[in-house]
């Protein structure tokens, strides 16, 4: 069993921590960046800290899809740093909804659905529904998705229940209607 504090007091692996996130920093290496949030949530740093490292993945996440949208590219997750992109911009629409901005999570589920490759629309049509509706987040992982399914490598949060499927079902002229804005992204 690791120690965590004895990690958090040792200079030498703390140092190390940062001047791999700063590497990653200047290099833009937004799967670093990931790995050593990870780290630090697994080591439960400060708060102040884990912001701040969040933020400068998204800093590099919506610079790349900026470049995206502007070059009508989408997601190739055989590419790591689409991949990695993609979760950083899913995990801050989830913290959207977590704080019930209900609205900005559903546009960022919205953009996700666009340019996410066919095999992962799923994770993203259920909760660009329910953000319509404005249903919270903890009903979402509470009533929606079969946790036990779910594992350390899952990025998003597609294991989707049966009550998913129907609600998914039920809402299908709600979702269509939120598909299509995206047609302004379209060339």
């Amino acid at each position: 069993m690791v120690d965590i504090e004895k990690l958090k007091q040792d200079k030498e692996f703390m140092e190390q921590l940062e001047e791999r996130r700063l590497e990653a920093c200047r290099n833009n290496d937004i799967k670093e960046l990931h790995d050593l949030l990870d780290t630090y949530l697994y080591l439960d740093m400060d708060a102040e800290e884990i912001d701040l490292l969040f933020r400068e993945i998204l800093d590099i996440a919506f610079d790349r899809l900026a470049h995206m949208l502007s070059d009508g590219e989408k997601f190739d997750f055989s590419n790591e740093f689409d991949l990695y992109t993609a979760r950083a911009v899913y995990e801050h629409a989830l913290e959207r909804w977590n704080n019930e901005n209900f609205k900005g999570a559903n546009e960022l589920f919205l953009l996700l659905s666009y340019m996410t490759p066919r095999n992962f629309k799923k994770a993203m049509i259920l909760p660009l529904g329910l953000t319509a509706k404005k249903i919270p987040l903890n009903q979402f992982l509470e009533e929606y998705i079969d946790t036990t399914k779910l594992n350390e490598n899952s990025f998003f949060l597609d294991t989707l229940n049966s009550k998913a499927k129907k609600f998914i079902a039920e809402h299908r002229e709600l979702i269509q209607k939120e598909l299509e804005k995206t047609k302004k992204w379209s060339k």
